[in-house]
């Protein structure tokens, strides 16, 4: 069997919806192909005497459990400054969103330690939990994304107001690096649209601004790699009661977490060239990051002119995003097994990178002079 290691949890403003993820996949992994270590991270990393508890989590303090931690792609426990080996990790299953469970960080922590994980590289990582990044991204790619313009904390209100200018209300605001429409508002004046920037700026230094649709669709669309082939999923169509998705929308009226929900419409209800085009963006967004995994692209489909607008990508989507291929007959324990899979293929798949030099003898020899050594050409 081989052990896996369910990582959630995190201290982004996204840790409740990682905790739901997370149970959802402990509950659904085929446990006899897999052995599983449920691993809640919060600064370091712990197995939970009751992970499965949701009360475990909401009590407030730390929750009970025992230390552990990676070395050298083995899984340690750690009591009363004892350690214990767990088992060597095949593969990280990652159910962290948000923060550095989702921007590179983590991935990139997994990436040294030569443990395959189920989510794109910290490179990949970073640009998708970056909205300013991303967009920039797309736009060199020739994908279609709303006007925007970017704002830092520090800028000058002039910078605010040549976006002002150039875009024209209502704008919608986002904290870059946040997810979940944590953060996010939209403004339709100057006194509003301070209002908006307060808010955003408390969640991160850098804020994008964008054109705001306001007769539009949602749409969102999966994407996975199966034995080297990418699959787009079924579009699905979410249904907010506001100007945009509420993180309330999302997570605690059904949508992203349950099954059913009257919150969503699946199929989504588009003409067959969107849903081509749309599938046809995901795919092609999903290659030119080099993504792996599973990933969820959300779009804005504005009614008035029938444009299709790339909006975001979430490269640890909500519940896996599962629930977007069971019409094909794909459900989540199946999409676990097939990112858990590819994940660990990838991984042996990866070009050395050790190349073999005689600057170390030669430096050796030259001890004299090694302090005249120049780098300056490395």
């Amino acid at each position: 069997m081989k052990n896996i290691a369910v990582i959630y949890g995190g201290n982004s403003c996204e840790r409740d919806i990682s905790i739901i993820t997370a149970l959802q996949a402990l509950e659904a992994i085929d446990k006899k192909k897999y052995n599983v270590f449920p691993i809640y991270w919060n600064d370091s990393f712990y197995i939970l005497d009751e992970y499965k508890n949701v009360n475990a989590y909401t009590d407030g303090g730390a929750p009970k459990g025992k230390k552990v931690f990676f070395q050298e792609g083995n899984l340690y426990a750690l009591k009363k400054n004892k350690v214990k080996l767990l088992g060597d990790i095949h593969c990280a299953l990652l159910c962290t969103h948000g923060g550095k469970g989702e921007n590179g960080a983590l991935q990139g922590f997994f990436e040294v330690q030569g443990i395959p994980f189920t989510s794109p590289s910290h490179i990949a990582s970073g640009i998708g939990m970056d909205k300013a990044l991303f967009k920039m991204i797309c736009k060199k790619l020739t994908l279609p994304v709303l006007p925007y313009g970017v704002v830092n904390e520090c800028d000058s209100d002039e910078i605010l107001e040549r976006i002002i200018e150039r875009l024209g209300f209502p704008l919608i605001v986002k904290p870059a690096n946040q997810g979940s429409s944590i953060g996010i508002g939209v403004s339709k004046d100057r006194e509003e649209l301070k209002e908006k920037l307060k808010t955003a700026f408390y969640y991160d230094s850098k804020v994008v601004v964008e054109k705001a649709l306001t007769d539009f669709k949602e749409i969102n669309c999966a994407c996975l790699r199966k034995n080297g082939n990418i699959y787009p999923s079924t579009l699905e169509e979410p249904v907010g009661w506001q100007e945009f998705l509420t993180f309330e929308d999302k997570y605690m009226s059904g949508g992203k977490v349950t099954k059913t929900s009257a919150k969503r419409i699946f199929p989504a209800q588009v003409s067959e060239s969107d849903k081509v085009k749309i599938q046809s963006i995901t795919t092609k967004i999903y290659q030119a990051l080099g993504c792996k995994g599973i990933v969820r692209c959300d779009y804005l489909i504005d009614k008035a002119s029938e444009c299709v607008y790339l909006n975001e990508i979430n490269t640890i989507p909500g519940s896996m995003a599962g629930y977007l291929y069971e019409d094909k007959g794909f459900y989540l324990k199946d999409i676990l097994d097939i990112i858990i899979e590819d994940a660990i293929k990838e991984s042996k798949d990866i070009k050395s990178t050790g190349f073999s030099s005689k600057v170390l003898q030669y430096y050796s020899k030259n001890k004299a002079n090694a302090c005249k050594v120049s780098v300056k050409n490395v």
